[in-house]
């Protein structure tokens, strides 16, 4: 799917089994779903989906006829000359209202702030129309789908993670995908035991001395992000992955890696990271391939689905107009330890200003550069090392529901594909194909194929912005899905669109160095002890853990402040 780490004696990491206690939640099948997913799926009403992360679509809105996803305008015209804009709106006014916390950014980590401070009430401003980020979802009939984030790994034991899951009631309704049940397409066939090389049985033996690999570093040297001293690496352990990308990595561990395996690969670096093996650091990729190694969890509307809950919950704790959409914060500026103020401009244009005695800035730090006031210079360079990457997920729509053969499939067809640049863009048309109602357990009106396009080389994002821009990715992906569709015994000629969603800067590109060097702890340091940052980019690392462990610690600071007084 990247802070100064406040208590850097907790870290949550992506594994996914407990290793010692009986942790058996998932003696799965159908997962249990709760009343609220049960009214969805029975077509009634949610919490109003006004500016909830999932929202309703018609029969009639099967095929999008331009992207949805980012809300590109008000955000491009206004941040390049914020000063500019201010002063011709009348400057920055005096605060009218005084809150304890104001969380700017209404997506993962910004919603789960909001939960973890929910006892101070809080105020959430998302320059959006609709909160959730990355993690969205649509809802066609009773058929819940992801646009954005798809899956998370299980927690361990008594985790932070665990215990907000639990609060959510979202644990039950968790279905698990093991590594066993997973299969990849390749050269036109389903496939189960990749890793067992059923793709090569003359070669098995070197799939499975990966597969061991990942196996063995989950169990005993698992790289936990951020490192702490009781990590299973040592720090110099951990400094040399991350000073090292993936490929060499492969390389000086296996040797001549089989090229199925260097595809395979390639596809999840891409779907994951939105970057290549001879991008992303070792340590980035084996924090995210050793957390699968049990499995992967999804609900129904992937990720949208945990911040559709929080949200929900979150309307009946907090006062009334503290989760606020189309609210574009403009200024965060910390007065005095203590006193920060924030002013945003509200969805009827109007500029307004709150006095916090803390913020937590949850949005990406290329925007975090242009709203926080006094960055200092260096932490502001910092931010600049952050480069982000764009990326398209389209839902193909069914008429009638099928049976998904699996959840997440990654589509090989024998080789690597080269790394992609501006001049030599992937021909493919995607890495990896998400049946999307596979966690209702297909109990839908309508099948779901959630297709993962990432785009993963810079200058991408401009030509997006084209109006040829989506039909031309439409039609990229509508010349492979036959074949997909085929391999996977999907009817075809039943599906009635396809839905396609751009999101401009949604993946930080998790490079080599960056966390071996120190920078991302100096990007973070919260500011005069008033401002916090927290987005999955803190430690670049695209993952829905990290996004809860960075607003964890951000909430921790300020609550554990509180409680002093």
């Amino acid at each position: 799917m990247k802070n100064h780490q406040m208590n850097p004696e907790s870290t949550t990491d992506r594994r996914d089994f407990i290793k010692l206690s009986a942790f058996s939640f998932f003696s799965l099948g159908v997962p249990k779903h709760s009343e609220k997913i049960l009214n969805a799926v029975a077509g009634k009403s949610l919490i109003p989906l006004n500016i909830g992360p999932i929202q309703r679509i018609k029969n009639s809105e099967f095929q999008s006829l331009d992207f949805n996803g980012d809300n590109i305008n008000r955000p491009h015209d206004i941040l390049w000359n914020i000063d500019g804009y201010l002063a011709k709106k009348g400057g920055i006014p005096a605060p009218v209202e005084q809150r304890k916390v104001v969380i700017v950014g209404g997506g993962m980590s910004g919603l789960i702030s909001a939960w973890k401070l929910r006892q101070l009430n809080p105020v959430l401003l998302e320059q959006d129309d609709f909160l959730g980020g990355n993690s969205k979802g649509e809802i066609l009939n009773n058929s819940l789908f992801s646009i954005g984030a798809a899956y998370i790994t299980v927690p361990d034991s008594g985790s932070e993670i665990e215990k907000f899951l639990k609060e959510l009631n979202l644990l039950d309704e968790l279905k698990q995908e093991s590594a066993e049940e997973v299969k990849v397409s390749f050269q036109k066939k389903l496939m189960s035991d990749f890793w067992k090389g059923a793709s090569d049985p003359t070669r098995a033996q070197e799939f499975i001395r990966v597969d061991e690999e990942l196996k063995r570093i989950y169990n005993e040297s698992f790289p936990d992000i951020p490192w702490s001293k009781d990590s299973a690496l040592s720090l110099d352990e951990f400094k040399k992955l991350d000073s090292m990308n993936f490929e060499k990595w492969l390389a000086l561990t296996f040797g001549e890696v089989h090229p199925h395996i260097l595809e395979y690969f390639q596809l999840y670096c891409w779907s994951s990271f939105n970057a290549s093996i001879d991008e992303v650091s070792a340590v980035q990729a084996l924090n995210f391939l050793a957390a699968e190694v049990a499995g992967v969890l999804a609900l129904p509307g992937g990720n949208a689905a945990i911040t559709q809950r929080i949200y929900e919950k979150l309307l009946k704790i907090l006062s009334a107009d503290s989760l606020r959409a189309g609210a574009m914060v403009l200024r965060v500026e910390a007065k005095k330890e203590k006193e920060v103020w924030v002013t945003y401009e509200n969805s009827q244009g109007e500029i307004k200003t709150i006095r916090a005695e803390n913020c937590i800035v949850a949005s990406p730090k290329f925007v975090a550069k242009h709203i926080v006031h006094d960055l200092p210079a260096e932490q502001s360079a910092l931010f600049d090392k952050i480069s982000y990457r764009a990326y398209i997920v389209a839902n193909a729509l069914f008429e009638g529901n099928f049976q998904s053969p699996a959840y997440d499939v990654y589509c090989l067809d024998g080789a690597k594909p080269n790394s992609p640049t501006p001049m030599n863009v992937p021909k493919r048309a995607f890495s990896d194909v998400c049946f999307g109602t596979w966690a209702a357990g297909d109990q839908t009106q309508n099948g779901v194929l959630t297709i993962y396009k990432a785009l993963p080389y810079d200058g991408a994002r401009q030509f997006l912005f084209s109006p040829m821009a989506h039909e031309k990715h439409k039609n990229l992906i509508l010349k492979d899905l036959p074949e997909f569709a085929k391999t996977a015994g999907v009817d075809l000629s039943k599906m009635k669109g396809l839905r396609m969603t751009r999101w401009g800067h949604s993946i930080p590109v998790a490079q080599v160095n960056l966390l071996a060097s120190v920078q991302l702890e100096k990007m973070n340091r919260p500011l005069k002890n008033s401002i916090f940052f927290a987005n999955q980019d803190n430690w670049a690392n695209p993952a829905f853990e990290c996004a809860h462990d960075v607003a964890h610690e951000a909430a921790l600071a300020i609550g554990v402040a509180f409680a002093r007084k």
